[in-house]
């Protein structure tokens, strides 16, 4: 089953403007105009003072000695892989069950993805199978901490003292998430957060990639600034790209920043608004969360005989929903050898209601009675 309709994309699009209760929406008002207002007047819009500023308050926040925003999460974990020396001939350890630019990074490095599956209960790296994945040719391993829940680091960290590997955390989807009191993002030798419009702050687009490592940090903002250590000078010791971002960008980083408390506190009260409403739905599962983690929803997710029908049947009351992430190793651009079948089966049941940190818990009770409606036809259908 392919993941997605087989529509065109801006086709696509018009549907998602056309949901009541949309699956996602960021979060942005009075506060962020004022930041960017402030960027205009002063007529310095490329990177600076408002950048370094988001840069400081996300390194404080990951207790990380230094952090550069570019682009977005997928920059940052490329030129993360590249400062730790890892290309041509290398292999890095990933799960399978990621949104697909986890994957396409250590490509676009030029190292070699090796995929393994993931825990059935958390949906992140399976400890187990990576420790079998590691060859003579490993260099790193690669951590999500995906739907807001952390990887195991405790034993990603032993696992890479081992065999001496590198560790990148994946902590796009992880911003204000910890694990056993530390942030994620804290652990790995290198870090990277996203910015995109569904994570827990937005800048539009975006990234950050931290590091304590005065080496690490040298590499990482040449190759993020065309291979040089500042701007205008025309004198290049590296072969670097453009990911800078801009002040406009940072400014209204710097906002949402302001509102992190109070966006956490919606996605978390989101799912219990949803297990109040919906935690005695026979046929439906919510997702697990480990008790010494600290665990930021990403998304509001449960599991279904068919997410697929279910989906359908609350677009079609005005309600976004999404389905679980394809698997790399079975996506067209990819098709790696398999199975792996907690992967396999988490796309197969997996769903995704609107979690935006404004719903209105009458929001939240009308999406969780068309729910119970489907699932009730669906009983009715079997005992017929």
């Amino acid at each position: 089953m392919r993941p997605q309709p087989d529509v065109p994309y801006y086709e696509y699009e018009e549907k998602l403007k056309s949901e009541r209760i949309p699956y996602y929406e960021s979060w942005l008002g009075e506060e962020e105009l004022r930041q960017v207002t402030e960027v205009i007047r002063k007529n310095w819009i490329s990177e600076g003072e408002k950048t370094r500023a988001f840069e400081d308050r996300l390194a404080a926040m990951h207790e990380r000695k230094y952090a550069l925003a570019v682009v977005n999460c997928t920059a940052a974990l490329i030129i993360g892989l590249k400062a730790m020396g890892i290309g041509e001939g290398d292999e890095v350890i990933a799960p399978t069950f990621t949104f697909i630019a986890s994957v396409n990074a250590i490509r676009l490095a030029g190292a070699t993805p090796v995929l393994v599956d993931v825990d059935p209960k958390t949906f992140t790296l399976d400890l187990a199978a990576a420790a079998r994945a590691v060859t003579p040719r490993t260099k790193a391993i690669m951590p999500v901490h995906i739907y807001g829940h952390p990887a195991d680091l405790e034993g990603v960290l032993a696992l890479a003292k081992k065999h001496n590997l590198r560790v990148i955390e994946d902590t796009a989807q992880g911003l204000g998430v910890k694990y056993r009191g530390r942030p994620a993002g804290s652990f790995g030798d290198v870090a990277c957060l996203s910015f995109f419009p569904d994570k827990a702050i937005t800048l539009g687009e975006g990234g950050l990639v931290m590091t304590d490592s005065d080496e690490l940090f040298r590499e990482l903002l040449m190759l993020k600034n065309d291979g040089r250590l500042e701007r205008g000078i025309y004198f290049h010791d590296r072969v670097g790209y453009n990911f800078r971002i801009t002040d406009l960008q940072a400014a209204v980083g710097l906002a949402q920043l302001d509102k992190l408390p109070r966006i956490i506190e919606g996605k978390r009260r989101n799912v219990e608004l949803y297990r109040k409403y919906l935690g005695d739905a026979e046929g439906l599962e919510f997702t697990y969360q480990a008790p010494d983690c600290y665990v930021v929803p990403h998304r509001v997710n449960v599991l279904v005989d068919d997410p697929e029908a279910l989906a359908a049947h609350l677009a079609g009351r005005g309600i976004g929903c999404r389905r679980f992430y394809y698997p790399v190793h079975q996506q067209p651009c990819y098709r790696l050898p398999g199975p792996f079948p907690v992967a396999e089966r988490l796309f197969a049941r997996g769903l995704s209601f609107p979690s935006a940190p404004t719903l209105e818990e009458k929001q939240i009770a009308f999406i969780a009675e068309h729910v119970k409606t489907y699932l009730g036809s669906l009983r009715k259908a079997a005992v017929h």
